[in-house]
């Protein structure tokens, strides 16, 4: 069974958020890096996972390698005997201030309820069930779920409160509030989102699909 870490970096100080805007891409890619901990919490194992990462600049791939390995986990004791992935995210700098166009505001009560998914590779097995007040997201396995209060603050706004996690690792994260804008409407019945953490400073762009 495969958990997942999530770090955000930037290699330069002239990033403005905490994410690595890069030109070659359209919108948003990742480097995924898979990894062991051991019995005295050390990692080994530690690659990138071809399969799953759809950037493909050699260089920053071994910038991503490089980071990890010389960052340290949070609590590597919680994390033994699995194996985990990090996700390292590349959006394109157009992004980073960007707003949803004041036309696309009325097509987004389309996104309010139903079935969706992530688009991200990493995450491409986790579907997303939205109801009125709850967004409950299934990561494909056994009783792996992720609960949460979901508010619409405007058409292209909403703030999900976290109820339930299912790692021992994350259970300090209950009750964290995740402020989500959708910035784009995507062709596909999709959109591209940012949203930020109520216990980081940290964005996180990505693009979901609703399919039902």
């Amino acid at each position: 069974m495969i958990k997942y870490t999530l770090i955000l970096f930037f290699f330069f100080c002239q990033f403005s958020f905490c994410q690595t805007f890069v030109d070659d891409v359209e919108k948003v890619e990742n480097v995924v890096i898979t990894y062991k901990v051991d019995s005295i919490g050390k990692r080994y194992d530690v690659k990138i996972d071809s399969d799953l990462t759809t950037y493909h600049n050699v260089g920053w791939q071994k910038g991503c390698l490089e980071h990890f390995t010389n960052g340290e986990l949070k609590y590597p004791m919680r994390m033994l005997n699995e194996e985990w992935r990090s996700v390292y995210y590349f959006v394109n700098p157009k992004y980073k201030t960007s707003s949803l166009r004041k036309e696309d505001l009325q097509k987004c009560g389309q996104f309010k309820k139903g079935e969706f998914k992530y688009m991200a590779a990493a995450y491409n097995q986790t579907i997303i069930l939205r109801r009125r007040k709850r967004q409950i997201e299934k990561s494909g396995y056994k009783d792996e779920r992720q609960v949460y209060k979901i508010d619409w603050t405007d058409e292209n706004k909403y703030v999900l409160t976290t109820l339930k996690l299912p790692l021992h690792k994350d259970k300090e994260k209950i009750g964290n509030v995740i402020d989500v804008e959708i910035i784009e409407i995507l062709d596909d019945n999709s959109y591209l989102y940012r949203s930020s953490s109520s216990k980081s400073d940290k964005l996180i762009f990505g693009v979901i699909k609703k399919v039902k």
